[in-house]
């Protein structure tokens, strides 16, 4: 019987040592496999592989607007706007990202634009180098400010808009950063050469001759002109930043809206952009105000529309809001006062606005806004009007 019970102990023992090699000669091919993964990735971070190191990230805005008591306009749904912003990042080095705008015409029709696509490398922790199509850096509202659910009212400052007076996009390149200085105090800068802008003239026999400036950018630089420019920034404390922005260069004229269709033999003209900017933004209260300037030098010996179109030529805009939520509640009030003068005469006006709004989150926001356009034309009517908008960040 012991010597029974002493074989069964044996078997036993024997069964346990060789599971526990089993067992062993598991966890021994685990660690191998394991340690082979690990060096996998170590090569593909030396290579760059990407589907290891990607990361997708979209994040964008969409709003719906409404306008009632034009004299202008039909009262009615006048947008409905969905703008998608894509992040890829590729290591912690490079980086794509872009907003495509989504919108309805007045025809039902859907337009897709790029309002930029750019690749992003980063040289170090206080510069990126930028290139593609980039929002303008000149100023705070256009880069800063345009998507609806940042923006306090419902509409854009005047003259900040398509057809206004500040620089809308660039192809290009651009250096951007940041630096900390003493204390509290930072400064940002962005750096930038681009595809020149162009003068757009159209002269209809028998009609007035219309000036227009285009700064959008385009893929073709048919001048074959740059524009060298940029913004610093300043925050001496941290509620509080001031810009200063200016370009230069050589602008193309071109008759009609076809950017490659140059007027022959015309003269390259002398091109400056001056601006400056200051946001104030602590607690309930946001002051922000901006000042844009682009100047087109003279040319006398100009022949574009019959050499109806030699002198200088200024596109001014500014305006100052400010924007005050009730503590404790999720009301807010909005003032905004603005002016713009080009040579087009009929387009020159001087705007106000007031508006309230209710923030059912910081990002779910709904505004009516009344605004009043005062034309320097006295031939064409002032206008006012009630504007709504519901914004949605995401």
């Amino acid at each position: 019987m012991k010597k029974l019970h002493f074989i069964k102990l044996s078997l036993a023992a024997s069964v346990f040592a060789s599971g526990a090699a089993i067992a062993n000669e598991d966890t021994e091919s685990k660690i191998a496999n394991l340690e082979s993964q690990i060096a996998a990735l170590r090569e593909d971070v030396k290579s760059n592989n990407l589907d290891t190191l990607s990361k997708l990230h979209m994040a964008g805005y969409a709003n719906v607007d409404a306008i009632a008591g034009s004299d202008l306009q039909e009262d009615g749904f006048t947008a409905a706007r969905f703008a998608p912003i894509f992040h890829f990042q590729f290591s912690d080095r490079v980086l794509f990202e872009g907003e495509l705008e989504v919108e309805t015409d007045e025809n039902g029709e859907t337009e897709i634009a790029a309002e930029y696509a750019t690749i992003d490398l980063m040289l170090n922790d206080y510069m990126a180098l930028v290139a593609g199509k980039f929002l303008s850096p000149i100023g705070q509202f256009r880069q800063n400010v345009h998507p609806s659910w940042i923006n306090k009212l419902p509409t854009a400052p005047v003259g900040f808009g398509h057809g206004g007076a500040a620089p809308l996009s660039d192809l290009g390149v651009q250096l951007r950063g940041g630096i900390p200085l003493s204390g509290s105090m930072r400064a940002n800068y962005a750096l930038f050469t681009s595809n020149g802008p162009t003068l757009v003239v159209d002269a209809d026999p028998g009609e007035e001759v219309e000036i227009e400036l285009e700064t959008e950018a385009a893929a073709s630089n048919g001048d074959g002109n740059f524009v060298y420019g940029g913004r610093v920034g300043f925050l001496p404390v941290p509620a509080l930043e001031l810009g200063l922005s200016g370009a230069l260069g050589k602008i193309g004229v071109a008759e009609g809206h076809d950017v490659s269709d140059l007027a022959a033999g015309e003269p390259d003209r002398d091109y400056t952009v001056l601006g400056a900017d200051a946001v104030y933004n602590l607690d309930t209260l946001q002051l922000r105000g901006e000042f844009i300037q682009q100047t087109v030098g003279s040319e006398a010996n100009s022949a574009v529309a019959g050499g109806a179109v030699t002198e200088e030529l200024e596109y001014t805009a500014w305006y100052a809001q400010a924007a005050y939520r009730v503590p404790d509640t999720k009301w807010e009030g909005v003032v905004r006062i603005g002016d713009l003068d080009t040579p087009g005469a009929d387009a020159n006006r001087s705007q106000w606005s007031a508006g309230v709004n209710y923030l059912f989150a910081n990002h779910v926001i709904i505004k009516a806004a009344y605004t009043v356009d005062d034309y320097d034309d006295n031939a064409i009517d002032d206008d006012e009007r009630f504007n709504i908008q519901l914004a949605y960040g995401f």
